[in-house]
C-alpha cells in the first residue's frame, strides 16, 4: 500500500500538467516546453502536494505523523508557488525591462529571463482541487 502514497500524487501531478497542456492549446500556446514548466492552471504543484496528504490522511489516518508531515510540506509548497515564485516573476518583468532599454549592443549579452514563474490563488486552488479529485476517484475506484 506505500507506493501509493508515492504513485498517486504524481498521478495527480502529471494530470494537472497535461490539463495545463490542454488549456495552453486552446489559448493558442502551446509549447512541450510547458511539460515541465512553472506557473500556470492549474498549479501541478499544488495537486501532488494536495494528493500526498489526502492519501497519507485516508489511509495513514488524519492524526498520524505521515498527514502532519504532508500538511506542512503542502503549505510550504503552496505557500512557495504562489510567494515566493511570483515575487521572482516580477523581477523577471522589471529585469527584462531593463535588458529592453539597454543599446543594443548591450543587451544582446543578457538572456530574456522567464517571467511566468509563480501561481495565482486561482490556479492553487485548481490544482488543489485535481489533486484532491484524482485521490477521491482512487479512493471510490480500488
Amino acid at each position: 500500500m506505500s507506493y501509493q502514497l508515492i504513485l498517486i500524487p504524481l498521478i495527480a501531478a502529471i494530470i494537472a500538467q497535461i490539463i495545463k497542456l490542454i488549456i495552453n492549446g486552446i489559448k493558442g500556446q502551446f509549447t512541450w516546453k510547458d511539460l515541465n514548466s512553472y506557473g500556470g492552471m492549474p498549479s501541478s504543484h499544488a495537486a501532488l502536494v494536495t494528493a500526498l496528504f489526502a492519501m497519507a490522511g485516508y489511509f495513514e489516518g488524519w492524526d498520524s505523523a505521515a498527514a502532519a508531515l504532508a500538511l506542512i510540506l503542502g503549505i510550504i509548497v503552496i505557500r512557495d508557488a504562489g510567494g515566493f515564485r511570483q515575487v521572482l516573476g516580477r523581477h523577471a518583468q522589471e529585469l527584462n525591462q531593463l535588458i529592453h532599454n539597454l543599446k543594443s549592443t548591450e543587451s544582446y549579452k543578457y538572456p530574456h529571463l522567464k517571467e511566468r514563474m509563480g501561481h495565482t490563488p486561482l490556479e492553487l486552488f485548481f490544482g488543489s482541487l485535481v489533486g484532491a479529485v484524482i485521490v477521491v476517484s482512487y479512493i471510490l475506484i480500488f
